[in-house]
């Protein structure tokens, strides 16, 4: 009796065994590296304004844990900066993916979800090198005249006012400083220097469109020479001089980049298209080119002429 049970005490251990042993261990997690791809749902990231407002951009990296559902069910940026990481983290948690499985079992899987953020540009910021090439030559029509520099410019100076707007260009544009106390026959030698200084930094699309400032600051010069838009000293204008830089402007707007904003293209278009059988030296036409300009100014920068 006591041989007997043994015996089937010894069978029964056996075939538990036997069944644990046949049992092949259950993986908790797998990692996956960057998962971006294996998503079947995958929202981009709202652009915080707090970034917005001080051109924050850049990749994060968001550490994931995808469930055996293919939910996640954690997500940590762990790079990029600080005012994107909260926005990237919140798209990630609502990513999806398919169940991944493992020899035939769904498994939770640990990757990295990379968000890139590109600051949504305004009009003001996609002209910019436009802007430097017209306020260069605006200076350089002008250079005779400084009470107009410092009304164009205000309080703050010529070297103050520009660099603030184009801290890029610090190094070339410095040489300004001197321009106010420089004698009249040395200003345009000075901001020529500043031109050519300028120009040797850019390349691609930037060239085009400081080319096209300088047509249209060329074109503008007279405009704030000539005083109140309602009554222009006509003595500041040059026909011929007022068509040939239309032609030139029109010339490159047929050149336009792609890139170019399409709506300021637009407005340049508008502008330019004045009507060749019309007098530009009659305050009306003169009148009405400035609406186009100010149209033109609206477009690049809201609020600008109110």
């Amino acid at each position: 009796m006591r041989n007997k049970f043994f015996f089937i005490l010894i069978l029964a251990l056996s075939f538990g065994l036997s069944n644990v042993s046949a049992q092949t261990p259950k993986p908790k997690s797998i990692s996956a590296g960057v998962v971006n791809g294996k998503a079947t749902s995958l929202p981009k990231p709202e652009y915080p304004a707090a970034a917005f407002a001080v051109k924050a951009s850049g990749t994060v990296n968001v550490q994931v844990t995808i469930d055996e559902n293919g939910n996640i069910i954690s997500a940590s940026a762990v790079s990029g900066h600080p005012l994107l990481r909260q926005a990237a983290e919140q798209a990630a948690r609502q990513a999806m993916f398919k169940p991944t499985l493992l020899s035939g079992q769904p498994v939770k899987v640990t990757g990295v979800i990379v968000y890139n953020f590109v600051a949504n540009k305004n009009n003001e910021e996609k002209v910019k090198t436009l802007g430097l090439g017209t306020i260069l030559f605006i200076l350089h029509s002008s250079a005779s005249n400084l009470g107009k520099l410092t009304e164009i410019f205000g309080p703050k100076g010529i070297l103050e006012g520009i660099t603030e707007e184009f801290p890029k260009f610090a190094k070339e544009l410095a040489p300004l400083t001197s321009l106010e106390k420089a004698p009249s026959e040395k200003r345009l030698e000075i901001i020529d220097g500043v031109i050519d200084s300028v120009r040797t930094k850019l390349s691609g699309t930037d060239i085009w469109q400081f080319e096209m400032g300088k047509n249209f600051g060329e074109f503008m010069s007279p405009f704030f020479r000539a005083g109140n838009k309602d009554e222009f000293d006509l003595s500041e204008f040059d026909e011929s001089a007022l068509r040939l830089n239309l032609t030139k402007i029109n010339d490159l707007i047929n050149s336009a980049p792609t890139e170019f904003p399409t709506d300021v293209l637009e407005k340049f278009k508008q502008f330019a298209a004045f009507d060749e059988q019309k007098k530009i030296l009659a305050l009306e036409n003169l009148q009405e080119l400035w609406k186009k300009l100010e149209a033109l100014f609206e477009t690049i920068s809201p609020d600008s002429t109110k």
